[in-house]
């Protein structure tokens, strides 16, 4: 008998987990956010923009945010994810194909970039952690890790292409060039290995009608936990990322020192993510959070401590790791806690209040630096952020609102055991 704590799930779960890294990684939503500074000054120079005219239309795609994502989450409760997701890839390389090739105007580019954005939400995080979480009842954890580690590939990769493609073949030729890669290194992968896998999640309490709804999802008091947690750990971090370069330049480094600064968290990202993989089937998940959210305080207070040396860079990695890890340990909650009829919404409200948060800590940066002349106001309140979150989760319920089956197989053909998060 295959030990359950050492086996892999049987080859359908690991084909689902690798089409959807995929699909996170080489879809629009993978690249449209990231790179959009990348075609900024092309589309200055096309559209006699100024910058805060080019930046409007990324700004319009950040409030439509706490929009899309909910919807995201009701859709992906309603629909398979197969069907769901390529839908979406299919609406996206229709408008990044139309992009490149119509003729251009102001009003044209911008509905078909927001067209885009928005078609991007169907093979979002979401609906993809969803699925994880359905499918893998063991090592969840490395599961989910490895799931947003390849969101975090792409922010490697895909600035790259991006900006070779950009000085190669124009910005409409690039927007084809990233179609194709849709169609190839994400279409292909959703068509072939994403399909439901079916859950033998097993309820602690038995199910109603009524509890597939939103108002279900607000009675469970565990969501609020949630949302407070990834709210404050947000404001946290996501400001930290948006004013990093900047923040390293204060620090009498040289630009290109702090743009490494900025790629090296991105390594730490995608470092983070795989750790908490591993810890999360290992530590107990409030420990796992709580630590993952003080150890950036201490790099912070670094920050504040010591003198601009080499040592930023290390600093600036090792947030990354802690931040890393948040994605994932929200989507490892939600589905420990919240009812898989509705999994889609409670990891889609999160989101929204890690959108929130990250908006509210980059406009913290912003008007504190002008207000001060520096930022070390923002990172004493950042770093005050996170030791808020970090008590959060110790209010989630002791036992979780799902078990799973003693002694079963998954469905991806592993035995399970009922291990408690502390």
């Amino acid at each position: 008998m295959t030990d359950a704590r050492t086996a892999w799930p049987a080859p359908q779960g690991r084909l689902l987990l690798a089409g959807s890294a995929l699909v996170l990684a080489f879809s629009a939503v993978g690249f449209l956010v990231q790179t959009f500074g990348i075609f900024a000054a092309a589309l200055e120079d096309e559209f006699d923009w100024s910058r805060t005219a080019t930046y409007s239309v990324l700004a319009i795609a950040t409030l439509l945010t706490p929009v899309l994502i909910p919807l995201t989450g009701w859709a992906s409760d309603r629909f398979p994810v197969r069907v769901l997701v390529l839908c979406a890839l299919g609406a996206e390389v229709v408008c990044l194909v139309l992009l490149g090739i119509l003729p251009t105007s102001r009003i044209g580019f911008a509905v078909l970039f927001l067209a885009t954005y928005a078609a991007s939400f169907g093979a979002s995080v979401v609906p993809l952690a969803r699925s994880i979480n359905l499918a893998f009842s063991h090592r969840r954890g490395a599961a989910l890790g490895l799931l947003f580690a390849g969101a975090c590939l792409g922010a490697i990769v895909n600035p790259l292409v991006a900006a070779m493609l950009v000085s190669t073949v124009g910005w409409q030729g690039a927007f084809i060039a990233l179609g194709l890669q849709v169609t190839v290194l994400a279409g292909i992968p959703a068509l072939l290995f994403i399909r439901t896998l079916p859950s033998r999640h097993v309820a602690r309490r038995p199910q109603t009608e009524q509890s597939a709804s939103w108002r279900a999802l607000f009675g469970t008091r565990a969501m609020y936990v949630v949302l407070g947690w990834a709210l404050f750990a947000a404001i946290g971090y996501g400001g930290m990322q948006g004013h990093l370069v900047p923040l390293l330049e204060e620090r009498a480094h040289r630009p290109e020192v702090a743009v490494l600064g900025q790629s090296l968290l991105g390594v730490g990202l995608l470092a983070g993510n795989i750790a908490a993989g591993i810890l999360l089937d290992r530590i107990a998940v409030r420990v796992l959070a709580s630590l993952m959210l003080i150890l950036p305080v201490g790099a912070l207070g670094l920050l504040l401590a010591v003198p601009p040396g080499p040592g930023d860079l290390a600093i600036t990695t090792t947030i990354g790791i802690a931040t890393g890890t948040e994605t994932a340990v929200l989507a490892y909650v939600v589905s420990r806690y919240v009812p898989p009829e509705i999994n889609g919404r409670g990891l889609a409200t999160g989101m929204v209040a890690v959108a929130l948060g990250g908006g509210i800590g980059t406009m913290l940066g912003a008007v504190s630096h002008d207000a001060t002349g520096s930022y070390h106001l923002f990172i004493t309140a950042s770093a005050a952020s996170l030791v808020v979150a970090a008590i959060w989760p110790w209010a989630l319920p002791a036992r979780p609102l799902l078990d799973e089956p003693r002694g079963s197989s998954s469905i991806a053909g592993n035995h399970t055991s009922d291990r408690d998060i502390a």
